[in-house]
């Protein structure tokens, strides 16, 4: 399983729950939700003091999440 790909499980399952929050910072570890932030550095120290150095998931809770398009058809600089 790839890195944190069970936290990322989970904040989808919760998501319809996790909505009424949204703007806030869920704390994830594993397949528990932690709990909600106000912001996205509370989420991250109360991770780090709970769970150390192992992997946690803070993300921003929102409808839709912000999409990234790659392509690999580039075209050569026209310089």
């Amino acid at each position: 399983m790839a890195a944190l790909e069970r936290e990322i499980e989970t904040y989808n399952r919760e998501l319809s729950t996790l909505l009424a929050q949204q703007g806030k910072y869920a704390l994830i570890k594993g397949s528990d939700l932690v709990g909600t932030f106000d912001s996205y550095q509370d989420a991250l120290t109360a991770g780090f003091q709970k769970f150390g150095l192992e992997p946690f998931l803070v993300k921003l809770i929102a409808a839709t999440g912000h999409v990234a398009c790659f392509t690999r058809a580039l075209q050569p600089c026209q310089a």
